[in-house]
């Protein structure tokens, strides 16, 4: 036992574990972790501060600063125009109808000659003068050809048309020649009765024939509404038979089929 001035110290007592190193693991490590960062990040912003920019970025901010200033007494040139007359914020010229601000600058970022830009503009303006020319080409070549179908289509109608009209003449022709007994003055004024195979050989001689002799069913129909007209008194449009001449001049609209429309 100690003596009864010197008390010895309780191993187990609060004071004997707060006076104690702190041995948790891994402790001291993660504060040295902590403090590296913490060094670390103000070194990046003290970086940051000091950095350099690159003398593009620099050229470009003063460039834009000085743009976005106005013009003072300081710059030569405008002293210059003050001393002719010139007031600030004024257009140029003796009416002051001129240019008041000055002309933008128009800074060359790229690595081509000087006049390329221009070039490649003509060129593109050549291709789109190319590509509106080549559309009105195809445009005008495409209505030609719709124009060329109608009128073929038209044709082919009329040529039908003619055909029908020709037949029904014929047809008629034979019925009042008939009727008054006599005989049919042109082989072809009364219908052909054909079969289907000597039609086709017909067609062929015709196509074959080079001396253009051969009536066209337009000039046949013609021919035979004619001969029907002065011999018959009859009208194949009207699909009548009038009294005399006078009634078919007056009652008949005329001799063609589109005077009957």
């Amino acid at each position: 036992m100690a003596d009864g001035g010197d008390e010895e110290e309780d191993y187990m007592s609060d004071k004997f574990l707060f006076g104690a190193a702190d041995t948790r693991p891994g402790l001291p490590i993660l504060k040295r972790v902590a403090k590296q960062y913490n060094k670390d990040e103000r070194h990046k912003v003290l970086n940051e501060k000091n950095k350099i920019k690159p003398i593009k970025e620099r050229e470009k901010e003063q460039r834009e600063q000085g743009m976005a200033s106005a013009i003072d007494n300081s710059n030569v040139g405008f002293a210059l125009l003050q001393k002719m007359g010139y007031k600030k914020g004024a257009g140029l010229g003796k009416e002051g109808t001129g240019r008041a601000d000055p002309i933008p600058i128009a800074i060359k970022t790229d690595r081509g000659g000087l006049g390329r830009e221009t070039q490649i503009k003509r060129q593109q303006q050549k291709k789109q003068t190319l590509r509106e020319e080549t559309a009105k080409k195809r445009t005008k070549l495409e209505q030609h050809q719709r124009e060329h179908f109608r009128q073929q289509i038209s044709n082919k109608f009329a040529e039908k048309k003619i055909k029908s009209d020709l037949y029904k003449s014929q047809k008629a022709c034979e019925q009042l020649d008939k009727a008054k007994g006599q005989l049919c003055k042109l082989e072809w004024f009364w219908p052909q009765e054909t079969s289907e195979e000597e039609e086709e050989e017909n067609e062929e001689e015709k196509d074959d024939e080079e001396d253009g002799s051969e009536l066209q069913p337009h000039e046949m129909l013609r021919e035979l509404t004619a001969y029907l007209r002065t011999q018959h008194l009859y009208c194949i449009w009207c699909g009548t038979t009038f009294d005399d001449p006078e009634d078919l001049a007056d009652n008949c609209p005329g001799d063609t089929a589109a005077e009957h429309d």
